[in-house]
């Protein structure tokens, strides 16, 4: 008789440290009112205030899959965040979604052997796009989450690490450190001044609607990308095979270190649905928010989740893919 595998999902929220805030309440008061959404794709931001998809949606202009990347400048505004780690990471996550057969949740997201290595010169791109990001809720809890440059001023990253759809409640503040190496954020630190979510993650916390748009103010002069680059997104159907990169700020590594660096992985997609693809790369909570890179250093999806057998051992992590739908929102967040 086959064995069943009971495969049960958790998402990776941020991991809550202690921390002083370095960013001000900039982002508005969350409230969000479903009854004023009535698509999916609707657009939600830091406020609570809704888009609409027929307002923005770009199904009437020339059709495109994919925008440019940019190197940046290189220009270096070093600031240390060591004051970050004072008081060290807490050793456990609080998970959006548990366990549901054994309402546990399983404690470990690397699958076998630990194959990821750090990442040794964040000043090149597209490491320098790899965006560390500290998080201030309502409540006074913090945490962190790993973003990508993808605009001058624009980060994509997890909904689950701006709005937690179980209490519908927003982040007050985040700051974004791009290429952070030995607690050093080369680039310089950008405050979130808004953020988008589709209204379908609000209302549901599906895996395929996890992923979210900082817009960022720009600091010292330059915006985050102008300096640290950012990379091209892409519109992907199938990618059952092909080679992505997962990189990002894990927190588990940053503990072992005592410093906060950039680690990363890559493999192939070993399987996937119409939005959602499936993967063995080793991740950590932390690294919610990480870029899906392709071979050629475009985003292609966004990390989010992992999943374990009945057992809470890991079997795979996932994350939604760039389908039509995730593309069109991003892209249309770009603007």
């Amino acid at each position: 008789m086959k064995k069943s595998v009971f495969l049960t999902i958790f998402l990776f929220t941020f991991l809550f440290v202690p921390i002083s805030a370095l960013a001000d309440n900039t982002l508005g008061d969350f409230h969000f009112n479903a009854k004023e959404s009535s698509h999916p794709l609707d657009r939600v931001n830091s406020k609570g205030e809704v888009t609409k998809y027929e307002d923005y949606s770009n199904k009437n202009l020339t059709f495109i899959n994919e925008t440019k990347s940019f190197q940046g400048s290189g220009e270096l505004n070093p600031i240390f965040v060591g004051d970050l780690l004072n008081k060290g990471f807490l050793e456990t996550t609080q998970p959006l979604v548990k366990d549901v057969t054994t309402n546990e949740v399983a404690p470990f997201v690397v699958i076998g052997p630990d194959g990821r290595t750090r990442v040794e010169n964040t000043i090149v791109f597209p490491y320098s796009a790899i965006t560390y990001i500290s998080l201030e809720w309502a409540d006074g809890s913090r945490g962190s989450c790993t973003g990508t440059l993808i605009g001058i001023d624009r980060v994509l990253t997890n909904g689950h690490c701006v709005v937690n759809p179980t209490t519908q409640r927003g982040i007050v503040s985040a700051t974004v450190y791009p290429g952070v190496s030995g607690s050093t954020a080369l680039f310089g630190a950008y405050n979130a001044i808004d953020y988008y979510v589709t209204s379908h993650w609000i209302n549901t916390g599906a895996i395929s609607q996890d992923y979210a748009v900082l817009v960022l103010s720009p600091s010292n002069g330059p915006h985050a990308g102008e300096r640290a680059g950012y990379a091209g997104i892409r519109q992907v159907t199938n990618i059952l095979n092909q080679n992505i990169g997962i990189y990002g700020y894990p927190g588990d590594l940053i503990r072992r270190d005592g410093a906060i660096n950039q680690y990363g992985m890559s493999g192939n997609v070993a399987s996937e649905d119409s939005q959602v693809a499936y993967y063995t790369i080793d991740t950590a909570p932390g690294q919610s928010g990480s870029a899906m890179l392709n071979t050629s250093n475009q985003v292609i999806g966004v990390h989010s989740s992992g999943f374990s057998d009945r057992n809470g051992n890991p079997v795979r992590n996932g994350g939604p893919k760039m389908s039509s739908f995730m593309f069109e929102f991003v892209s249309n967040a770009l603007n």
